[in-house]
């Protein structure tokens, strides 16, 4: 039993190395990949089988598809097109265990590998270190899987199946439910699909009840999704109920035609094979789980996304609706939604400054305006607190934010000053002008190719107000002096020139951020 677990553990830490190894040197072809070839269904579900083949990670895949549907970048229907090929690229761990693991002594291919892999990590230079960690994690991977065969063994002395044969509605049952919990516990379908192959391949269950465990396994591959959805965004939730959907209802299908299917992984494993082979015929019979799914759900997607989106509605003025916890674990995404919902915050504040402008006051609307964005900063930088970037571009990208981050904050204090009300008042006119900017900032933050042009119309706008409040300071001063204005007015005055001049800086500052993010955006490796 401790052999079992501990193969187990050497699996999932080899699963875990590899993924993010994989993610690291991988990372961001695959979300251009993603929002390059998702335009349509079939592709969308290609793109999806084959990055999930890539990182050997359907919650990487899935983790990347919330990103892009939080940002826009892809409708609600193709990120299920999405997942249904995460779906399918995720049964790829049990062809490589099936045509590789039992066909060779692991332990001899697994040492070397491991060794080679952790010496990268620690002395190669950094830009090859990231494949030493998917090296020891493949061999740490075919460890765990040798540790699993030796354990399952003797698996017979203290686990019997033979108690519970895939010949009653009950065992069926039961066979699924342990297929679920083995998933659930064990927090991965891969490791979960690991030890039924070796179980089957060690004579402790047979093929049919191994079938049936596969079944509760792709059930209980979406609970970590439904549990992380608790409380997360919009379109995680919808992703979740998405995931479980596809696979409760494609299991429901299988094991009504459970008879069937086995025939037709059999033929197909005597035709692959020449003869029947049972590890195979399992890789076989989950891939064709997926596959089903797939057919059947196909024609169906439009009605299925409509459902969804009336089961889980979006949040109604909700800035950090897509600040998702989960997608930390993939720093390139968590790092482009962050400047999605910095955009958004940015056209929230800048409607509330036309609005104390056109009022000339501060209103019940302006003051709740405010506390959200003030909200939506502190829950921002949260967010990017725990976020780690790994790749030059990234960091670039992470300090971009970073920096817009600051001086929307400090855009929020100088909102928040005295001289904001006064300024619309004794520099009425330069306010005017501000207010016809201020138009054009947003209509620019919504059709963003445009946002290095207002960067440089803020930039001279910017100096232009140095300039006058330099001019203007001297005069209002010097007529103070000579009893033309009284030295009140004349305070007051300067106080709203140097008021705006913060304004319009921060302004510029936090719109060249951004455009320099969007310029790393484009840039192609």
């Amino acid at each position: 039993m401790l052999t079992i677990f501990g193969g187990i553990g050497l699996f999932l830490l080899g699963m875990t190395m590899l993924t993010n190894g994989l993610k690291e040197v991988a990372g961001e072809a695959l979300k251009r990949w993603l929002n390059t070839f998702t335009k349509g269904t079939f592709t969308a579900i290609i793109t999806g089988a084959l990055m999930t083949v890539l990182v050997q990670s359907s919650t990487a895949t899935t983790l990347l598809t919330i990103g892009f549907v939080s940002a826009g970048l892809l409708t609600f229907l193709q990120s299920i097109g999405v997942i249904i090929g995460a779906n399918i690229g995720s049964t790829s761990t049990g062809w490589i265990i099936s045509l590789i693991g039992f066909k060779i002594s692991l332990q001899t291919m697994s040492l070397p590998i491991i060794g080679v892999g952790v010496f990268m990590s620690l002395i190669a230079p950094n830009d090859i270190k990231k494949f030493g960690s998917v090296l020891a994690g493949f061999g740490l991977l075919f460890l765990g899987i040798d540790m699993l065969q030796q354990g399952m063994g003797s698996a017979q002395d203290f686990i019997s199946f033979e108690s519970i044969p895939a010949d009653s509605f009950v065992s069926i049952i039961l066979l699924i439910l342990i297929g679920l919990v083995m998933t659930v516990i064990m927090q991965a379908s891969s490791a979960a699909m690991a030890a039924t192959l070796t179980a089957l391949f060690a004579g402790a269950i047979d093929f049919n009840q191994a079938a049936y465990l596969v079944i509760g396994q792709n059930i209980g591959t979406t609970a970590t999704a439904l549990f992380a959805a608790i409380g997360a965004s919009v379109s995680a939730k919808r992703t979740a109920m998405t995931h479980f959907l596809f696979n409760a209802i494609t299991a429901v299908f299988v094991t009504i035609g459970f008879t069937y299917f086995i025939k037709i992984a059999k033929w197909i494993t005597e035709r692959i094979a020449g003869e029947f082979d049972q590890t195979l015929a399992l890789a076989i019979f989950h891939t064709m789980f997926s596959v089903i799914g797939m057919i059947i759900f196909l024609p169906f997607m439009k009605i299925f996304a409509n459902v969804l989106m009336k089961i889980v509605p979006e949040r109604e003025n909700a800035l950090t609706k897509n600040l998702d916890d989960s997608l930390r674990q993939v720093p390139s995404v968590a790092i482009y939604v962050s400047y999605k919902t910095l955009r958004d915050i940015m056209i929230h504040l800048t409607n509330a400054l036309k609005l104390l402008i056109a009022e000339k006051k501060v209103t019940v609307e302006y003051e709740k305006m405010m506390l959200e964005v003030e909200e939506a900063i502190d829950q921002t930088r949260d967010f990017l607190n725990l976020v780690q970037s790994t790749s030059s571009k990234e960091r670039h990208q992470h300090i971009c934010i970073l920096h817009t981050l600051d001086h929307l904050s400090r855009l929020i204090k100088v909102l928040r000053e005295q001289q904001k009300v006064e300024a619309i008042y004794f520099q009425e006119k330069i306010m005017i002008k501000w207010q016809a900017i201020l138009t054009d900032i947003t209509e620019v933050l919504h059709d963003e190719e445009k946002l290095l042009e207002i960067s440089i119309i803020l930039e001279q706008t910017s100096q232009e107000m140095a300039q006058e409040r330099r001019i203007k300071r001297a005069e209002y001063f010097e007529r103070s002096v000579t009893s033309e204005k009284a030295l009140e007015e004349a305070v007051s005055k300067v106080e709203a020139l140097l008021w705006i001049d913060r304004l319009v800086y921060h302004y510029w500052r936090a719109t060249a951020r951004m455009a320099e993010f969007q310029a790393l955006e484009q840039e192609v490796k």
